[in-house]
């Protein structure tokens, strides 16, 4: 386990999931954690729970799909602490789950906005902040599987991820010179809201629905806080080589790197 005391360490979607596990982990590590999403209520949630262990967390409703409100939660981190150390890019949806025929324009929009829009623009005003640091910082972009898997009905977020995907790989070709690091981690399949709403899809607009269905009946899903240590650890190295890759935490090619990096492998994914 890495140390995190004092980092900066900035998470969208902190509210529920993924994010709020990266969150209570990031707190439990004495870290100063910023909480972003749409919804005050559970953020706060997540703050008492992190400052009860000893963290120190600060809560920015923040809607990513909206420029200005991420331009103004990011001047206020800076503000606040003077610099951000790590920006986890968690924040995301899997619907609409369905055929691209099937799916209406304030779902598209919406999608798109959220799984690319929010990322794009948390990822810039994170740079900016960071390229004044000498220490420069970490961008963890939370990607899919299903950038790479042509599955009926993920026309839109398997797209959205691909194009995330490349654009990690982009910028960290233009930040190459930098102290400043960007990756894409897909955690694979885990105990989630979206695991949830690909289980409830008819099998018409998804019809690999059942291959979910059965993750999830042989308990085979793991959850949000057994993958949580390993992705915090991962960003908390001084691997500069991690900059640019697009990894699948599972791979034990990977996994083999990130221990050679200091990183612990949980057993639930362990190759």
């Amino acid at each position: 386990m890495l140390d995190a005391k004092n980092k900066v360490i900035v998470i969208t979607g902190a509210s529920a999931g993924l994010g709020r596990a990266l969150a209570m982990e990031a707190g439990h590590r004495k870290a100063r954690v910023v909480l972003l999403a749409r919804g005050k209520t559970e953020l706060e949630k997540v703050r008492k729970l992190i400052i009860e262990s000893g963290g120190e967390a600060l809560v920015l409703p923040t809607d990513m799909t909206k420029p200005p409100d991420v331009a103004l939660s990011f001047a206020e981190i800076e503000s606040r602490w003077s610099r951000v150390d790590i920006l986890f890019n968690v924040a995301g949806v899997v619907e609409p789950v369905k055929r691209l025929v099937n799916a209406g324009d304030d779902e598209i929009v919406q999608s798109l906005m959220i799984n690319v829009l929010g990322v794009y623009i948390g990822s810039r005003e994170a740079v900016k902040i960071m390229q004044k640091q000498l220490s420069g910082g970490t961008i963890i972009n939370i990607t899919s599987g299903a950038a790479k898997r042509v599955y009926v009905g993920w026309s839109l977020y398997g797209s959205q991820k691909a194009a995330v995907d490349h654009f990690t790989r982009v910028v960290a070709e233009e930040l190459k010179e930098t102290p400043i690091r960007i990756a894409a981690l897909s955690p694979g399949p885990f105990d989630s809201h979206m695991q949830k709403v690909m289980r409830g899809t008819d099998i018409s607009d998804f019809p690999v629905k059942d291959r979910f269905v059965e993750l999830h009946r042989s308990g085979k899903l793991a959850t949000p806080e057994q993958l949580a240590p390993m992705i915090l650890d991962i960003a908390l190295t001084d691997w500069p080589e991690l900059s640019g890759r697009v990894e699948d935490i599972r791979d034990g090619d990977f996994q083999r790197l990130c221990f050679q990096n200091g990183v612990l492998i949980p057993d639930s994914i362990r190759k």
